[in-house]
């Protein structure tokens, strides 16, 4: 009789972990933010020198993070400085070859191409789907886009001819302007 009611007891408490546990939220992980790049003068935010000051009465307002506009001859120069930094591309868009990959092809696609202002390219990962009508490329126009700088490391070709190779590119994950 005793063994039967620690049994019951023990059966009881299970039953009742599951059931609290399956009434809770579930947990979602989400990518913490990554680090915001910071170059010399050349931010989106409003210099704290035209900020008027706040008396204690007043909310503070919140701090902007100044997201960088960075050129690719300044990547390519540190590519570590910048690596997961948002920063932001002023140029004529995305240009992407039309050759098709060999079958089988291995690590990132560097077909697609980032064009900045000045005409220089870097490799582009785009994860940004843009509004319909938008053009990918511009050739007379300057626009600004949002993304992140990532390293890649691995091998890239076709099997057979693959070797290892490590580059910076650009994600892109927005349009500003």
């Amino acid at each position: 009789m005793k063994s039967t009611s620690v049994f019951l007891l023990i059966a009881l408490a299970i039953a009742c972990s599951l059931l609290v546990g399956c009434s809770l939220p579930s947990v979602r992980m989400t990518p913490q933010p990554t680090e915001i790049a910071t170059a010399e003068a050349r931010t989106f935010a409003p210099s704290t020198a035209e900020t008027p000051v706040a008396t204690l009465s007043e909310p503070q307002p919140t701090e902007t993070l100044a997201i960088s506009l960075v050129s690719i001859r300044e990547v390519m120069e540190n590519p570590d400085a910048f690596r997961d930094h948002l920063v932001r591309m002023q140029g004529h868009g995305l240009i992407a070859a039309t050759l098709p990959l060999c079958s089988g092809y291995t690590g990132l696609d560097r077909r697609t191409n980032f064009v900045d202002a000045t005409g220089a390219k870097m490799v582009a990962d785009v994860k940004w789907q843009p509004a319909p009508g938008t053009r990918m490329y511009d050739p007379d126009n300057l626009r600004t886009f949002e993304g992140y700088i990532r390293i890649f490391s691995g091998e890239i070709g076709c099997p057979g001819e693959a070797k290892v190779e490590t580059f910076p590119y650009f994600e892109v994950v927005g349009m500003v302007e």
